[in-house]
């Protein structure tokens, strides 16, 4: 299952960024890269001709990629370059696999938002927004590249590749292995909202959400206990891991929102997602189950395109929203430390105290006690 949790990513949801006391053990800056934003509106503008070397660069080949992932087909390495050529000359596409449509009807909003985020220090406030969710018990240390890009697929805002580079042909790869990279793709970040301020406010959280997932991979690969859960081999596992780093990275991205609360719709779709969750452990425990399923199941959990269909992210948000404000920080925090077991346990108990939580399985709790 190394692929599935190789691949990380966040579908379109908007909060401010939190702030935290230093942690002396967090080493951690992003190397920000906006040279494949610039150069596609540069592209659309007419003041670039060759496609190619657009096409080339390294955040426009990894949302290239992505977006072919995403859209569940492969294509030539020629594809993504026609498309550009289309997009060069006004030539709409059939089936926008890249997303290209979006980047020429919002091109001047894009434009202004990467204005807007080349004034400040994007990376100070991502990291200041993060640390306060990591332990100090193990030192972390990581230069992250971020790439901005103004084009992708249109569920994806943004997300965390690991990624072995053959010049500018990216190779992606499993746990433990490559570059932890972002790609931020600023289409997302004007679709829905009109002002500035706002855009730039919904694109850090973005950024901070996935930065959690990179440092997160960055202190797995620090940490015993998380070295020897990455040897598990059975699929729930895989599962479980995508819904912890993902409930915490969601709830990043929506602390502040609303008071500190979910909103009664996202409180909706997250009791079904923890019902939907229980089925599909029930399911991938099965010695029938193919691997084939497995991958779709665990795919599905946070590649569906949609928030509310993503059912092991919508219901992470919720475990690890649950955790934190009933148990509190210093609680969810030794989740990152202890590990899955310790997340799901931690979401049991709030639900015996709180019984208007969706509960887990009888099954779910057997798998986390082994």
């Amino acid at each position: 299952m190394k692929d599935v949790r190789s691949f990380l990513i966040i579908f379109w949801i908007a909060s401010p960024l939190l702030f935290s006391q230093p942690n002396p053990n967090f080493n951690v800056s992003l190397q920000v890269d906006f040279a494949s934003a610039e150069q596609m509106i540069a592209l659309c503008e007419g003041k670039v001709y060759n496609v190619d070397n657009v096409a080339q660069l390294r955040g426009n080949q990894i949302a290239a990629a992505t977006s072919m992932l995403l859209a569940r087909t492969e294509m030539s390495s020629q594809a993504f370059p026609k498309e550009l050529e289309n997009l060069r000359d006004n030539v709409r596409s059939s089936d926008d696999i890249f997303g290209l449509d979006d980047t020429k009807a919002y091109l001047p909003k894009i434009k202004a938002l990467l204005e807007e985020a080349e004034k400040h220090d994007v990376n100070r406030r991502v990291v200041a927004t993060i640390e306060q969710f990591f332990p100090n018990d193990l030192a972390v240390s990581a230069t992250v590249p971020v790439y901005f890009v103004a084009m992708g697929n249109e569920n994806a805002a943004a997300f965390v590749r690991r990624i072995v580079w053959h010049g500018n042909v990216p190779e992606f790869v499993g746990e433990g292995e490559g570059e932890l990279s972002i790609v931020v793709n600023l289409t997302r970040s004007v679709e829905y909202i009109q002002e500035i301020q706002m855009q730039y406010v919904e694109m850090l959280s973005t950024l901070a959400h996935e930065t959690f997932h990179a440092v997160f991979g960055v202190y797995q690969n620090s940490s015993l206990v998380w070295r020897d859960f990455g040897q598990r081999p059975e699929p729930y596992w895989a599962l479980a891991e995508v819904v912890q780093n993902e409930g915490i990275a969601y709830l990043i991205s929506t602390q502040q929102q609303r008071g500190g609360n979910l909103s009664p719709d996202m409180l909706a779709d997250a009791e079904r997602a923890v019902n939907t969750l229980n089925k599909v452990f029930a399911e991938l425990a099965s010695p029938q189950t193919s691997r084939a399923r497995a991958n779709d199941l665990i795919l599905n959990s946070n590649l569906s395109g949609s928030f509310e269909k993503n059912y092991g992210a919508t219901a992470g948000l919720l475990m690890a929203y649950s955790i934190d404000a009933k148990l509190g920080r210093k609680a969810l925090t030794e989740t990152i430390v202890n590990g899955v077991p310790d997340f799901f346990r931690k979401y049991d108990e709030v639900t015996a105290q709180f019984g208007e939580l969706p509960k887990l399985s009888d099954e779910v709790l057997k798998i986390m006690a082994r």
